[in-house]
């Protein structure tokens, strides 16, 4: 078979199964959302206000899961198995820790969160019932992103889809019945009395968090059965040789998410100084837009195991060539998706808010950034592809300087002193991905990676 099919043979058996699974998460944030957003603008924004303070936290966990995932990922493709599983051990017990202190840290300070983040003084109380909810549930979250890409390092990208599929059916049907109130629901000329709790943005909350529990409790059970990456709970010992290589590989890409995170956060106060309209507008707007990146996370994912294994064989020209497969495959299914942003960009917002100004203000910042779709897929699958490589620090610094020296000054330039509202900081926000995918792509096909491996053992 030609080399080409085989490699685009083993992108796909990666990135489909991601794929499908993140265009799952995509539509059950759009019913998440919809359902949300039937209550009205001020219960999208109290969600949406609290959306960057979880990003951020979320970020941090890159330390042990992009470091757990490339550890074993090479470890795997240097046929390392027993050192494979030290290494899930290690990551196991350093999730457990980080997540205590995050759950803690959050409950105490989210009174002063959703202030600190610019809401209005109607939608704090209800802001903050969503976060002590949702903060409950974050440890169970960082379980099973940090057990799932140790999996898809292993190159097993069906069970992650398999569990994250359970997660976000049960996640919607807790939506169904926790946000809304007992009601009767027509099907046709039937009329079926359906429970409700009626607990609003509290339920949706509730829901996520039950769902993320059932979800890394399974995540747990099945790697205590893996073959390959066997967790073995009650033989670890810290191991400072193996949790020192997860953090150098891990830390560089968390700094990175942080920098985005925290400049997110900056981003989000100058839209949410534009009034509920623009926050919500732009919440909604970032659900929709999901539909066109969740896809390229799959691609991040087939390019982070297939580098990694290879790096992990001393196999660099395969690792350069499995980039340029995956790239090319993102790069058509990334087209398409932009072609619906721009043509449906109305409908897609439509679908969650009745309010015509909302819609008007989401449609426009859509269009605005599906013109740097094929930018966001070229900066996901190349920073994917250098996590691989184990080059965590440059996709860190490129953030840096695209996210605070080009979106944030950016937007603060086209929202206060032109006064272009939303579509604006959009606009920032599309420069911003446009710089970042091309420096990724150009700091991988230097090499610089390959030369820093050549003198190294695995």
């Amino acid at each position: 078979m030609d080399e080409n099919k085989v490699m685009r043979k083993r992108v796909l058996t990666l990135a489909v199964p991601s794929i499908i699974e993140n265009m799952l998460l995509s539509i059950v944030e759009y019913a998440d959302t919809a359902m949300v957003g039937s209550l009205g603008p001020m219960a999208t924004a109290a969600v949406a206000v609290n959306t960057p303070v979880t990003w951020l936290f979320n970020s941090t966990i890159m330390a042990i899961s992009v470091g757990g995932t490339v550890a074993v990922a090479q470890s795997v493709g240097a046929g390392k198995n027993e050192k494979a599983k030290r290494l899930t051990d290690q990551a196991f017990m350093a999730v457990v820790l980080f997540s205590a202190v995050v759950l803690v840290g959050l409950l105490v300070m989210s009174r002063w969160i959703p202030v600190w983040m610019g809401a209005e003084p109607e939608i704090i109380d209800t802001a903050v019932t969503y976060l002590r909810i949702i903060a409950v549930g974050l440890p169970f979250a960082f379980i099973s992103i940090v057990f799932n890409g140790i999996l898809r390092g292993s190159g097993d990208t069906k069970t992650p889809l398999k569990l994250n599929m359970l997660a976000n059916i049960l996640n919607v049907i807790g939506n169904f019945l926790l946000i809304f109130p007992e009601r009767d629901i027509l099907i046709g000329d039937i009329s079926i009395h359906m429970w409700g709790a009626g607990w609003g943005v509290a339920g949706a909350a509730i829901s996520t968090t039950i769902s993320r529990a059932v979800a890394a409790v399974l995540v747990i059970l099945m790697m205590t059965r893996q073959p390959v990456i066997k967790l073995t709970i009650s033989k670890i010992i810290p191991d400072r040789e193996l949790l020192g290589q997860i953090f150098r590989i891990g830390i560089p890409s968390a700094l990175e998410r942080l920098s985005i995170s925290s400049g997110q956060i900056v981003f989000f106060r100058v839209v949410s100084s534009l009034g509920t309209a623009s926050l919500a507008a732009h919440q909604l707007a970032n659900t929709a837009e999901s539909l066109a990146y969740m896809p390229a996370f799959g691609f991040q994912i087939a390019a982070t195991t297939l580098v990694g294994q290879l790096v992990g064989a001393r196999d660099f020209d395969g690792a350069r060539k499995s980039c340029s497969v995956t790239f090319r495959l993102a790069l058509i299914v990334t087209l398409g998706f932009t072609a619906v942003l721009l043509l449906g960009a109305d409908f897609l917002i439509g679908m969650f808010t009745p309010s015509e100004e909302v819609v008007h203000l989401g449609a426009s910042a859509l269009r605005i950034m599906a013109v740097a779709e094929t930018f966001s897929t070229m900066a996901m699958v190349y920073t994917g592809a250098l996590r691989g490589a184990g080059d965590t620090k440059q996709p860190f610094f490129v953030c840096i300087v695209s996210m605070w020296g080009i979106r944030i000054p950016l937007s603060f330039i086209l929202v206060h002193v032109f006064h272009l509202g939303l579509s604006g900081a959009w606009v920032a926000m599309a420069m911003d991905q446009m710089f970042r995918g091309l420096l990724m792509m150009r700091r991988f096909k230097k090499n610089g990676w390959e030369k820093r491996l050549s003198g190294l053992t695995m």
